[in-house]
C-alpha cells in the first residue's frame, strides 16, 4: 500500500482465485489497485492475468517472463520491465 493505492505482486493460480483476491482488497482494504507486478512465468504467479486485465489493472513483468508466458499457456503482462546486470 502506498499513498492510498495497492500494489499487487503475482496472481493466484487462476482467474477466479485472482478475482477473489481483488474482491477481498476492495472489501477489506478499500483502496484502488494501482498496478500488478508478476515475478515469473509460472501458473502460480501469472495464472490470473485475465482477471487483472478485466479489472483494468496495468500489469508488469520482466521481458523474459512476458516472452515465455505464451509458451507456458499463460497470458503475458501488458508491460515489460528490463533490468541491467548492475541494477536499473
Amino acid at each position: 500500500r502506498d499513498g492510498g493505492r495497492v500494489l499487487v505482486v503475482d496472481t493466484a493460480w487462476t482467474d477466479d482465485q485472482t478475482a477473489q483476491i481483488l474482491n477481498w482488497i476492495k472489501q477489506e482494504i478499500n483502496l484502488p489497485v494501482a498496478l500488478a507486478v508478476v515475478t515469473h512465468a509460472h501458473q502460480d504467479k501469472m495464472g490470473g492475468m485475465n482477471a487483472l486485465h478485466a479489472a483494468g489493472i496495468a500489469t508488469y513483468a520482466n521481458a523474459l517472463s512476458n516472452q515465455l508466458a505464451p509458451q507456458e499457456g499463460l497470458v503475458a503482462a501488458q508491460h515489460s520491465l528490463t533490468f541491467a546486470a548492475n541494477g536499473w
